[in-house]
């Protein structure tokens, strides 16, 4: 099937310019007396549609919706998991210094 193609390839390259013969002839265009297509306007603002305010709704109404999906927390694209009752009755870290374990910091000794 490969020898096939190889075969016809070189055949189809030399009929690729007979297929510029083949389109329609076009009119000289320095020819003063030749036609014209007509000219075709259309505005750049024809599918303009004008500025509308979005209506607003009730900000407490809506934050309980969105507190009642549990999507609230944080900010968009940081949201906090919803808590979870085993995470309830861990108990909450203690006030001491940061552990810094493996982690060197601007050169510092540990």
């Amino acid at each position: 099937m490969n020898n096939f193609f190889s075969r016809l390839a070189p055949a189809a390259a030399l009929c690729l310019p007979l297929l510029a013969l083949a389109q329609a002839g076009r009119a000289d265009p320095a020819d003063t007396k030749a036609p014209a297509p007509p000219l075709r306007y259309q505005s750049a603002f024809a599918d303009y549609k004008p500025w509308q305010d979005a209506k607003t709704g009730d900000w407490r109404a809506l934050n309980d919706a969105l507190r009642a999906t549990g999507a609230g927390g944080g900010h968009v694209g940081h949201t906090m998991p919803a808590a979870s009752p085993a995470a309830a009755s861990a108990p909450t870290p203690t006030a001491s210094a940061p552990s810094h374990d493996g982690h060197h910091m601007h050169g510092g000794k540990q």
